[in-house]
């Protein structure tokens, strides 16, 4: 599922891919993405609730981002 509200993108899901353009490839498991002129990715608790910050990654260095509800 995806969100877009105002200036920022909203993506939640259950399980988030980031592919690097280096190759690297990110997982994420009960993550939730805000996007904006940087992308962080927060691990929540069962009510969507940001618990703590997992990845402050620049935009430009992201090949693909996929978002997965288990």
């Amino acid at each position: 599922m995806s969100l877009f509200w105002g200036a920022f993108g909203i993506h939640m899901g259950r399980k988030i891919t980031v592919i690097l353009r280096d190759g690297t490839e990110l997982t994420y498991k009960n993550a939730r993405i805000v996007e904006g002129n940087k992308t962080w990715i927060y691990q929540v608790d069962k009510n969507e609730r940001p618990e703590e910050l997992l990845a402050f990654i620049d935009p430009n260095h992201i090949r693909k981002l996929y978002t997965e509800e288990d």
